[in-house]
């Protein structure tokens, strides 16, 4: 008798942190640490649980923080954000977000754009 009550308790305990749980970036495109040959159009990052993105930058190197726009209107799991044409170089994005529970929550991921390799032609003679 004891042991499923034990069972209940635990999984209503396990409920309830679930649900004031903050939301957690889960997975970034481009990916934290990455390397990519060509510029992405956008920076799309996929959260734990639904927030509203208030604000994103980006930087290059050294180069002055450019904020990104337009951000998303609405809180979503996945937010999308386009990003400016970009040069080879590594790049720092900055985010930040409110969870449903009110929770300010922020980050920043980098990548690098490594320069398009030439393509190889054969030697003429």
């Amino acid at each position: 008798m004891k042991i499923p009550s034990l069972v209940s308790g635990l999984a209503l305990a396990a409920v309830g942190v679930t649900a004031s749980a903050h939301a957690h970036l889960q997975k970034a495109s481009p990916a934290d640490g990455s390397v990519v040959t060509t510029s992405p159009s956008r920076i799309v990052l996929n959260f734990s649980e639904a927030a509203r993105l208030t604000g994103a930058s980006i930087q290059k190197g050294e180069q002055p923080r450019q904020n990104l726009k337009p951000l998303p209107a609405s809180a979503a799991q996945q937010l999308s954000v386009p990003l400016p044409r970009l040069t080879p170089g590594s790049y720092s994005v900055s985010w930040r977000v409110v969870s449903a529970d009110g929770h300010v929550m922020s980050g920043t991921l980098r990548f690098t754009l490594a320069p398009e390799r030439a393509a190889e032609h054969p030697t003429q003679h």
